[in-house]
């Protein structure tokens, strides 16, 4: 990332008192962006750019063990005492020139654009490692051979990057009073009442809703809406406020679908589901980008046995005769011994009764009286 801040110091305006901001500034690359404008950069070499109103712009390289060193040779080239030139970042000791983003964009598109800074890097380094192990003076032997001329390409015009003004100053801005650029001052806040809800958005069918609950049905149907603007830093997002009844008030339902497509590259497929603050305004509601909100994964179903899944065979039916032949045998062997009985019975029966051995005198007198 770029090592630097934004600008938020607004100038004085013309003729106010103050000392007055230095018209030259040396920028220090920040090692890691280096690394990526520059391929081969030599591990453990700098860079850093000598600027002035007069329109020098001079890329200076330099070891790491020069970090305090170096400040001489930016006195030299920018022809001031140091403590008269500012740096970017901040360093201790030194003025600061806070850098504004598209300034400095614009100086790191400058690095990138040249087309000698790793070649003289490299020279730069083997010479440097030369002369210390020889015990040489490098300042006084070698460094002539490594300062920038306007013929080596290594310095262009600030007006190629972006104008520093004149030597005796820039011309300062007036203080612009009122609040911020997308601040209302009280006095001009329109009447009306303002509601604020807590919801979510997510993603669903091609359009990302807002609504209370993703996990019950929809109470309505949803307001398509299609007339959104961004805020510049993409955190919220911008619905007119007709979208909704004139009436409406927290106690009612809202669900608001807002076209997928209508948003950034690639919001919508990072954005599963997420908590929104919306606010209802007279002039317009405003949905605030929340926290992600993390959703339990649902368990996978158990996979049935596919052998508890084919069909389980019939048992055979037995015939009624298989089921009856028992009992059949049993009644049928009881009337045979029943009959075998009866024949023995009758048999029986029919035989002549046994000569009686002896009879009472008594009984056979009466039986002779008889007519």
């Amino acid at each position: 990332m770029m090592n630097s801040g934004f600008s938020v110091k607004e100038e004085l305006s013309e003729g106010a008192q103050g000392p007055q901001e230095p018209d030259a500034f040396a920028y220090f690359v920040d090692p890691a962006e280096l690394t990526q404008l520059v391929r081969g950069w030599p591990e453990g070499m700098r860079l850093l750019l000598c600027m002035d109103a007069a329109g020098l712009c001079e890329f200076v390289v330099f070891h790491n063990d020069e970090e305090h060193a170096v400040f001489d040779r930016v006195a030299d080239i920018l022809d001031r005492p140091v403590g008269s030139f500012a740096v970017s970042p901040e360093v201790e000791g030194h003025p600061t020139r806070r850098l504004l983003f598209s300034e400095e964009n614009a100086l790191l598109k400058a690095i990138q654009d040249s087309k000698t800074l790793e070649e003289t890097a490299a020279d730069y380094l083997i010479n440097y490692n030369f002369a210390r192990e020889e015990g040489l003076d490098f300042d006084e032997l070698m460094r002539p051979r490594f300062e920038f001329d306007e013929g080596q390409g290594a310095r262009v015009t600030t007006d190629k990057i972006f104008p520093l003004g004149s030597r005796n100053g820039r011309k300062r801005r007036k203080l612009r009073s009122g609040p911020p650029e997308g601040y209302v001052p009280s006095t001009e806040v329109k009447s009306g009442e303002c509601f604020y809800v807590s919801l979510e958005m997510w993603l669903t069918g091609g359009r990302m809703r807002i609504a209370s609950d993703p996990d019950q049905p929809l109470p309505m149907v949803p307001t398509l809406a299609r007339d959104i603007a961004f805020r510049d830093d993409f955190a919220s997002v911008y619905i007119p406020r007709d979208t909704l009844a004139s009436d409406w008030r927290p106690k009612d339902d809202m669900v608001i679908d807002i076209p997928a497509e209508l948003f950034p590259a690639g919001f919508s497929d990072s954005c599963q589901r997420r908590e929104v603050k919306v606010a209802v305004m007279p002039r317009g509601i405003f949905v605030e980008f929340g926290a992600p909100i993390e959703v339990p994964e649902q368990p996978e179903p158990e996979l049935l046995d596919p052998s508890a899944l084919a069909p389980q065979p019939v048992a055979p039916r037995k015939s009624l005769w298989k089921s009856l032949h028992i009992p059949l045998i049993a009644v049928a062997g009881l009337g045979v011994t029943g009959l075998f009985s009866t024949i023995i019975a009758q048999t029986t029966g029919n035989d002549p009764a046994p000569r009686a051995t002896a009879t009472p005198a008594v009984f056979e007198t009466v039986a002779q009286m008889q007519p």
